[in-house]
C-alpha cells in the first residue's frame, strides 16, 4: 500500500530506525549474539535514498528492512549478500532469510533477522520480568517471538533445503555466523519496581497509563499529538504540530471506545518533549 509520506518524513523514520536502541544482547537460550552497527555520520548522496521503495510499505517492520539494506549499501563495513531470501520447495515456503551478510573487516558471513518492536511490560504475563513484554494492543508476546526465532528462524540455515539456496551464493552453512537485530522501544507502568536482567533499560522510552491514569494526571496545559504507527519511532523532539489537552482527549476516547492503546508525543509547558502510550485494557 503507497504511502503518502513525504521524503523529509521517511529521512526522520530512517533516523528514529538507526537510533533505536537494541533490546537484547544476545537471543536468550543460545549464543546468538546481537548484530551491532555504527550509525552513518551522515545520508551524503540523499538523490540515493530509496524513498519510493520505502514509501510502497506501510508496515514498520518492512520500512525497518528498507532502511538496514540501505545502510548496508553505505556502509564500509559490511556488504550484503541476499536479502529476504526464501527458501522454497515445490513451491511451498519453507522459510526465508531476512539478510546475509559479508563482515569485510573480518571476511565472514552473517546471517542476521532484523526485528523492531514496541513493547509494554506486564508483569501478570511471565514469573521472569525479562518475559513480560508484550505489543500495545496484547497480540504480540516477546516470549512468542523469541521462541520463534529460536525454534524456525535461526535453524532454517541448517535445513537441507537450504543449502541449494545458499550455494548459489557459494554460502557453505556451516561457516555462517548468525545474530539477531532486536530493535524496540518500550515503555514501563508508572511506579513499576521490577528489576531486569537481560533487557537493555537504555531501550525503555517512557510510560504508559490507562485511560483513568492519564485522566489523573496534571497535563491540561500540555499539548499532544498522536503520530501514525509509521512514525512512531521518530524523534518526538523535532515535532512541530501540537494540539490541546481537549482535542487529544476527544481522540483517545474515539480509540479507547475502538480498543486500541494510543501513542502519544507529549509536549509539556517548559517545551520538553517525551512519548507515552494510554493503553484500553
Amino acid at each position: 500500500m503507497q504511502t503518502k509520506d513525504t521524503d523529509f518524513q521517511i529521512l526522520k523514520q530512517f533516523k528514529g530506525f538507526m537510533n533505536t536502541k537494541l533490546m537484547i544482547d544476545h537471543l536468550p537460550g543460545t549464543n546468538i549474539s546481537t548484530f551491532e552497527f555504527d550509525l552513518l555520520s551522515e545520508i551524503k548522496q540523499i538523490e540515493s535514498f530509496p524513498f519510493e521503495e520505502a514509501r510502497a510499505f506501510n508496515f514498520v517492520g518492512k520500512r525497518a528492512e528498507i532502511f538496514l539494506k540501505y545502510y548496508l549499501e553505505k556502509s564500509q563495513h559490511f556488504e550484503e549478500l541476499a536479502y529476504s531470501l526464501q527458501v522454497i520447495d515445490n513451491k511451498t515456503t519453507i522459510g526465508e532469510f531476512d539478510f546475509i551478510i559479508r563482515d569485510t573487516t573480518e571476511d565472514k558471513i552473517i546471517h542476521t533477522e532484523l526485528i523492531n518492536k514496541i513493547y509494554l511490560y506486564d508483569d501478570r504475563l511471565h514469573e521472569d520480568p525479562d518475559y513480560c513484554w508484550i505489543g500495545p494492543n496484547r497480540r504480540d508476546r516477546f516470549i512468542d517471538k523469541i521462541e520463534k526465532l529460536r525454534a524456525q528462524q535461526f535453524p532454517l540455515l541448517f535445513h537441507p533445503k537450504a543449502e541449494s539456496f545458499l550455494s548459489k551464493y557459494n554460502i557453505d552453512p556451516w561457516k555462517v555466523k548468525q545474530k539477531v537485530c532486536f530493535k524496540a522501544i518500550l515503555f514501563l507502568p508508572v511506579n513499576c519496581r521490577s528489576r531486569f536482567f537481560r533487557t537493555n533499560l537504555k531501550a525503555v522510552t517512557g510510560y504508559f497509563y490507562t485511560l483513568e491514569e492519564f485522566l489523573n494526571k496534571k497535563w491540561k496545559y500540555h499539548e499532544f499529538y498522536i503520530p501514525k504507527k509509521i512514525n512512531w519511532y521518530t524523534d518526538e523532539t523535532q515535532h512541530t504540530e501540537w494540539h490541546s489537552y481537549s482535542k487529544v482527549l476527544y481522540q483517545l476516547q474515539e480509540f479507547m471506545d475502538k480498543k486500541q492503546s494510543v501513542m502519544l508525543f507529549r509536549k509539556n509547558k517548559n517545551g520538553e518533549t517525551s512519548k507515552c502510550f494510554v493503553v484500553w485494557w
